[in-house]
């Protein structure tokens, strides 16, 4: 039986690899008769965990919201993570130095012996 009444029909999905996350929210929190900006809320915080717990799901949370009969309203950057907040055009420039270049004869393996000590370490658990 499905949490929303006898039908199997669920009225959410989610996909892609923050989805486990997302659908935790939608399942916890969706309720039918939700109004639009509550819908649209629950939306960004399904997507918002997908994003903090899941590496390849991004860093900002785009709404599209459809009302039958009306235009589709695109909200992008509805809430950004992790915004830059500063451009600096020369971080990465480095200007050609000859003196610092190394000679091949630097790059060469060198006999390097190693030595190891074992260290007995007590935890108490």
């Amino acid at each position: 039986m499905s949490p929303h009444g006898n039908s199997m029909h669920v009225p959410y999905t989610a996909m892609g690899s923050g989805s486990l996350a997302a659908l935790s929210i939608l399942e916890t929190r969706y309720r039918d008769g939700m109004t639009k900006e509550e819908a649209i809320e629950l939306a960004a915080d399904a997507i918002t965990a997908g994003i903090f717990h899941d590496l390849g799901s991004g860093s900002n949370v785009n709404v599209f919201s459809y009302v039958k009969g009306k235009e589709v309203e695109k909200l992008y950057n509805y809430r950004v993570f992790n915004k830059k907040e500063y451009e600096d055009s020369e971080l990465f420039k480095f200007k050609a130095n000859p003196d610092l270049v190394l000679d091949r004869e630097d790059y060469k393996w060198k006999d390097i012996k190693l030595e190891s000590e074992m260290i007995e370490v007590n935890m108490d658990i």
